[in-house]
């Protein structure tokens, strides 16, 4: 299957067809010359052979010079590899009877140092006996080497470790080029992609691409296209969220105002419609609160002011609170850790997390109920749980209470108010603070919602952090 050369990505796979071609080139180009520069060192016989082979010729001197032909005759039957020792003529001294291939392989004998070759198995190698000095001629030993010292043997178990070697060092040096070619680019996709999640709608990166590089260009510019359609979207949105705060909240205000102004002329029967009609009027008013807040942590980009924070302080903010809208017969206790932490968050979106968990458990686990929140420390994650002696939810329910509007038809129903965003404002605050929240039924009856957040939160890509040093006490 061959991949057409046009197209958008036709110059890029010109380009790395280039360089595997070049790589290639080079690994057998490379391979070539060290070959041949090494091949001779590969082939010349290995120190320890040259030595045994010395010796023999020493040997071969010592009887030589003792003059005791006999012995050196049945000394050349006697060694392992087969050795003649013959005058300048090329004739055996001890008239030893030679075969006429190897006494045609003289003429291509080859002396001790250097290389072998690799055409002959069985190479005949010729040591001048120098030190003979009985003998009226030069004499040389000749002796064929027998193929298991021949070094050839292991040339091509070598050659192959040579161009292995060659061709993982020129694949690095040209995959670290192929690499830094495409991995430069993606690294100014990968910066800017997370600068876009991170809430910087004006990022642009054409700019750091050239138009030479027509598929990196291209991939860039629809990038900027894909931001700037994005920063538009976010853009229309706040300006709806806006448009929609003031024009319903304008007719809400108004119709309150003119609520107001018929109770002061209404006789008690329509006092009593009226007080309906105001309940109804701050319910939608709370309903519209609540849905804006939602889309703000939600789709907004938001802003989180971290600091270090003492649980105790958070504790007594909370507690503060809530005691204003807690009945007589409700209790609300909260037991710290043993030793006292310090927490880096948004204080103001974590109490407002904690207080909508709080507002759900006084107005749904019953008005004699018992709410405790308790505080540890597991590892570097600080866990909150608020627990109360309610009648729980059902367990097919619980992955489902963060989603928004969702209400437990046995347990909520509109005497008690409420639209189901309580919760999933909390899960999007939690999230936005770094953290996780988990709900569950209590063995021995009741609900509980944990909290958990990092001492040290890792920021999610929708936000900005500014931070800032806090005391112990709050504004």
């Amino acid at each position: 299957m061959f991949i057409p050369l046009s197209g958008l990505f036709s110059r890029l796979q010109v380009k790395i067809f280039s360089y595997f071609a070049l790589s290639l080139l080079a690994i057998l180009l490379i391979a070539t010359g060290i070959e041949r520069v090494v091949i001779n060192r590969l082939l010349t016989l290995p120190g320890s052979t040259q030595a045994e082979l010395t010796q023999l010729a020493n040997q071969a001197t010592e009887l030589i010079n003792a003059k005791d032909l006999l012995s050196l005759a049945t000394w050349e039957k006697n060694q392992s590899f087969r050795v003649y020792v013959l005058d300048e003529n090329l004739r055996s001294i001890t008239q030893a009877e030679m075969h006429p291939h190897f006494i045609f392989k003289l003429q291509y004998m080859r002396q001790l140092h250097l290389p072998m070759g690799d055409s002959v198995r069985k190479p005949l190698i010729g040591i001048p006996l120098v030190n003979a000095i009985n003998s009226a001629s030069p004499l040389t030993l000749v002796v064929q080497l027998i193929p298991e010292l021949h070094p050839a043997q292991k040339l091509t178990q070598s050659l192959w470790l040579i161009r292995l070697l060659v061709g993982i060092s020129v694949l690095l040096v040209f995959t670290s080029i192929l690499t830094r070619y495409l991995i430069t680019p993606l690294t100014h996709l990968k910066k800017g992609t997370q600068a876009l999640a991170g809430g910087q709608l004006d990022t642009r990166i054409s700019q750091h691409f050239s138009v030479k590089e027509t598929e990196f260009y291209h991939l860039a510019t629809e990038f900027d296209y894909m931001a700037e359609q994005l920063q538009n979207a976010m853009q229309n949105q706040k300006r709806l969220l806006r448009d929609v705060s003031h024009e319903l909240r304008t007719p809400l205000a108004r119709q309150e105002l003119a609520l107001h102004l018929l109770s002061k002329q209404a006789n008690e029967q329509q006092q009593k419609n009226l007080s309906r009609l105001e309940h109804e009027n701050q319910q939608m008013a709370s309903l519209i609160n609540s849905i804006l807040d939602y889309s703000r942590l939600n789709n907004a980009y938001v802003k989180l002011t971290l600091s270090s924070v003492p649980l105790n302080t958070i504790r007594t903010k909370v507690l503060k609170d809530i005691q204003f809208e807690a009945k007589d017969t409700q209790t609300i206790s909260w037991n710290l850790a043993a030793v006292e932490v310090n927490i880096i968050t948004d204080i103001n979106f974590l109490i407002r997390a904690i207080d909508n968990i709080l507002r759900n458990a006084l107005k749904y686990a019953g008005n004699n109920c018992t709410v405790i929140i308790s505080t540890r420390i597991d590892e570097e994650t600080c866990i909150i749980d608020i627990e109360d002696d309610g009648l729980g939810i059902s367990e097919s329910e619980l992955d489902n209470i963060f989603n928004p509007f969702t209400r437990m038809d046995e347990a909520r129903h509109s005497s008690q108010g409420g639209y189901g965003l309580g919760l999933a404002i909390v899960k999007q605050s939690i999230k936005l603070l770094g953290g996780e929240v988990h709900a569950r039924n209590v063995e021995q009856g009741g609900f509980c919602i944990s909290l958990s957040l990092p001492l040290k939160p890792k920021h999610s890509g929708k936000t900005q952090v500014r931070t800032r040093k806090l005391s112990s006490s709050v504004c």
